[in-house]
């Protein structure tokens, strides 16, 4: 073995094993996110790409070792208890049947410790009048959350919207106090509560403030009443009250004055608002200001008191004293004097640092009377880094022939006047600039738009706030439409839709939008949308469309298309006109797939040796007329390419022959009692040919299977009663068989019971002896005569017997009916052969019904004649030399204590010689 060899072994070898290695060749999915926390509970999804098969083995495996196993993908779950279920997962299935064995991609998996809280973020918390704010529910940077939303006022709270949408933001237009929480995985895994939120609604009414004294001018010392007056509507209302001053806001009170002392402090705008007693999350928006003046010296500051690094502040010095020159002024910092001026229109500073945040206030001295005055003090804070403005459209869709609001703003600091602009892909244009605080504009045209602030002597700009692009609907109308179109679509079809425009008079290239139950797509010229049908396909789906030369306009969305994905593949059903075709014709098969539409169907008959498919085209050929008797079987086919249901469950169709079958019994007596036995037999009336014919019959309580055998034996007991029937069928054909025969009519007869007496004992004794008599009477009568004896034995057998029932009859009618008793005489002959030597024979039946305990007694005796062979050599007087001898027979008949006696009066036959 020389080198070579071995290095090209090690080389295949080396080969086997990189090319051995498992293809990710199976897709592992964890559910509901790849971010969880402890508590949650894990789902895991490995699909084999294979269709359905359960021969599949599965393992989760984590960082490298197996955690979990199971036989079905459906029961791969895992409880989340530690941060240090925190890996890398993968999934692997072996096939069992075929030795497969498939590996996954990896999904990264971290475990957060700790609950999450939601977060609700509203978008104001005011309501304005007729309107509505947004709240928007969130828990951190995990996914696949669906939210539930609660709302309390002071009586009640209830839970104002849950769902199986991912609603983390909703609009509401009712005041109270709102929270929300998070909700995801199955089994449920909830978040902790977000904190409450107080969202007010504003009422229509307009507050106003008023002043007692109404004077122009307040000085320093003086007290003033402020009223909040409210403008109601058609009925009186109970209001509460708040108010807004220079240096203070209060809280919600009862009384609708504010009574204060003025001071130099005083002087500013007054504002009040009011809410209704009976609910505490409704007001009026804030009144104008009623702006107060206290005489003294004012400072005021402008711009505002927050300022900007880069801005220049002005201060306005007012003594409150007309126009005077000889004032000398100067500002004061924090206590400390900044700079001072001959003119109160040189109080000027530029701000470069924040250290310039303080508590300014001025002071002035007049020359001619030495007067000094000191102001208020203000507040200004100064910010560091240039202000963003901020652009709030009211909508980003301007609707058919209307217009929507903007709202520019830079933080919480005022004054600011503002610049807008407009861009489109040509031009970008400033739309409006003046003097006016401008902050809230309404456009129609659609575009992208920015704005920012400016304010100062000299001007200061703040930088231009993020684009928004408003959006121009037009009139156009789209609708979508699926193709198939069918209400009921099943996982693992193919779907497309379709969107058309309506539009007016001339043809327009368009774009078109999506959106579905979990995405929405990006602008594209195509106007189709194609996808296979899943599980999460369910849900609403429309699409707008814009003009390809105008990014800023389009339409509307259209009316949702809703797809009703239905999971499991679906099963047709075949039902049958009848399953017997009757002679010369046929039935009808009908095959349906549920309440749902489009079917075209396939066809399939088998017998006992092949399997045709006798029907397919392009035809929604549902229901199809046989007249071949076999297993029949559909399946519907919808689509393009092609989605075929599961099979029907097979119907069995036979054919009837007009063979006509009848039931015969044996033996055929019209009444047949408990105990015997019965043989019934079915006989087929063949044609031309003899067939080998199985048999099927048909009872009071059962119908037996097939069998070879014509006969049907069993005893006859009380429940045996009814109609019986038979069919055959060629035993070469299981598919066919005659109809079913005419009914065989049983009527089980049940033996009457007999009490326990001692009378009818002494009656049989009496009549065993009575018979006795008789038959040596006819024994005497036989010797006589061969030919005539058995004639006038019977004769005197009438007789006796008549003159029996006669004193019967009178024994009878003396115990008034209570107790019958009869006897009747049979005499039967063989009316074949009727010559000297027939058998000759003679019932007697006596029976006695008493009157009290039912018993039932009767006797029979029979006389029978044997036929003899004849010697033509001897003569007719050697009859005498016949045997004759007698039976009787006395016992009780089942247990209704019935007893009888049978008496046998025989003649054997002899051979003469």
């Amino acid at each position: 073995m020389g080198p070579t060899f071995l290095c090209e072994l090690g080389l295949f070898f080396l080969c086997t094993l990189l090319c051995s290695g498992h293809a990710q060749d199976a897709v592992l999915t964890v559910e509901p996110s790849s971010t969880i926390f402890i508590g949650e509970t894990v789902n895991f999804k490995c699909d084999m790409k294979e269709g359905e098969h359960t021969d599949w083995e599965y393992k989760i495996i984590m960082d490298g070792r197996e955690i979990l196993n199971s036989n079905t993908n459906k029961g791969l779950r895992l409880k989340i208890a530690s941060t240090a279920q925190s890996g890398k997962y993968s999934c692997s299935a072996h096939r069992k049947s075929s030795q497969n064995t498939k590996n996954s991609n990896t999904v990264s998996v971290t475990v957060k410790a700790g609950k999450p809280r939601a977060t609700l973020t509203p978008g104001s918390t005011i309501i304005p009048v007729g309107g509505s704010v947004t709240l928007t529910c969130s828990v951190e940077s995990s996914a696949g959350w669906k939210y539930e939303w609660f709302r309390r006022d002071p009586n009640t709270e209830v839970q104002i919207r849950t769902d199986d949408q991912q609603n983390g933001v909703i609009r509401v237009s009712q005041g109270g106090i709102y929270h929300c929480r998070g909700r995801r995985g199955n089994p449920d895994y909830y978040t902790d509560k977000s904190d409450d939120v107080t969202i007010e609604i504003t009422f229509s009414n307009k507050v106003v403030v008023k002043g007692r004294p109404s004077w122009p001018q307040i000085f320093s010392g003086e007290t003033i009443s402020l009223t909040c007056e409210v403008q109601e509507g058609g009925e009186t209302t109970e209001w509460e009250y708040r108010w807004r001053g220079p240096n203070q806001t209060t809280q919600w009170t009862q009384n609708n004055y504010w009574i204060f002392n003025v001071s130099e402090s005083s002087s500013g705008d007054y504002m009040c608002k009011s809410r209704r007693r009976d609910d505490s999350y409704s007001s009026t928006e804030w009144s104008e200001a009623f702006n107060l003046s206290a005489s003294n010296a004012v400072l005021t500051v402008e711009p505002s008191s927050t300022i900007f690094i880069g801005e220049t502040v002005s201060f306005k010095c007012d003594m409150k004293e007309g126009e005077h020159t000889d004032w000398e002024y100067k500002i004061i910092m924090d206590g400390r004097g900044l700079f001072n001026s001959n003119t109160n229109n040189g109080l000027r500073l530029k701000v470069a640092s924040t250290a310039q945040s303080g508590k300014y206030s001025c002071s002035a001295h007049r020359k001619s009377s030495q007067n000094t005055k000191n102001s208020n003090t203000v507040s200004v804070t100064v910010k560091a880094g240039k202000p963003r403005a901020t652009l709030t459209p009211g909508s980003t869709i301007i609707p058919v022939g209307g217009s929507v609001t903007l709202t520019c703003s830079v933080g919480s600091s005022a004054d600011w006047k503002y610049e807008w602009f407009r861009r489109d892909p040509n031009t970008e244009v400033q739309i409006r600039t003046d003097n006016q605080q401008n902050r809230v504009i309404r456009v129609s045209e659609g575009g992208i738009y920015h704005c920012r602030g400016r304010r100062g002597n000299p001007d200061y700009y703040t930088d231009k706030s993020d684009d928004v692009t408003i959006e121009i609907t037009f009139s156009n109308k789209v609708v979508v439409k699926g193709r198939p179109s069918w209400p009921q679509i099943f996982s693992g079809e193919t779907i497309s839709l379709t969107c058309e425009v309506q539009e007016g008079g001339e043809t327009t290239e368009w774009e078109y939008r999506w959106r579905g139950p979990k995405q929405t797509t990006q602008w594209t010229h195509n106007n189709y949308w194609i996808f296979n049908v899943s599980e999460s396909s369910s849900g609403d789906y429309m699409c707008k469309s814009r003009r390809r030369d105008d990014s800023y306009s389009s339409t509307e969305w259209s009316e949702a298309f809703n797809l009703s994905a239905s999971t499991g593949k679906p099963r047709a059903t075949l039902t049958p006109g009848s399953t017997i075709i009757p002679v010369g014709g046929s039935v009808t098969l009908t095959c349906s797939v549920g309440s749902s539409a489009g079917w075209k169907y396939e066809w399939f008959r088998r017998d006992q040796n092949t399997e045709v498919q006798i029907r397919t085209d392009d035809q929604q050929n549902r229901v199809i007329r046989v007249s071949e008797g076999g297993i029949y079987h559909c399946r519907g086919r919808r689509g393009n390419p092609d989605y075929y249901t599961d099979k029907s469950d097979d119907v069995t169709i036979e054919i009837t022959f007009s063979n006509k079958v009848v039931v015969k019994g044996r033996p055929s007596w019209p009444q047949i009692f408990s105990g015997e036995t019965i043989s019934l037999t079915c006989e087929v009336q063949e044609g031309g040919e003899t067939t080998e014919w199985e048999y099927r019959w048909r009872g009071p309580k059962q119908t037996t299977q097939w069998t070879h055998n014509n006969y049907w034996i069993f005893n006859v007991s009380e429940s045996s009663s009814g109609d019986y029937m038979c069919k055959s069928r060629r035993r070469d054909d299981s598919y066919s068989s005659t109809e079913w025969s005419e009914a065989f009519n049983l009527s089980a007869s049940t033996v009457p019971r007999t009490g326990n007496s001692s009378f009818p004992a002494l009656l049989i004794v009496g009549l065993i002896c009575g018979l006795l008599l008789i038959l040596l009477l006819l024994l005497c009568r036989f010797i006589q005569s061969k030919d005539s004896c058995f004639a006038s034995t019977n004769q005197t057998i009438n007789q006796t017997i008549n003159q029996d029932d006669a004193r019967d009859s009178q024994h009878a009618s003396r115990h008034q009916g209570d107790a019958c008793l009869y006897e009747s005489v049979k005499d039967h002959d063989d009316t074949d052969n009727v010559e000297s030597g027939d058998v000759t024979y003679s019932l007697i039946e006596f029976k006695n019904i008493t009157q009290k305990d039912d018993s039932l007694l009767y006797a029979e005796v029979s006389h029978k004649r044997a036929k003899a062979k004849r010697n033509k050599e001897k003569s007719a007087s050697a009859a005498a030399e016949y045997v004759i001898y007698s039976e009787v027979k006395s016992q009780p008949a089942l247990d209704y204590s019935l007893l009888y006696a049978e008496v046998s009066h025989n003649r054997a036959k002899v051979k003469i010689l």
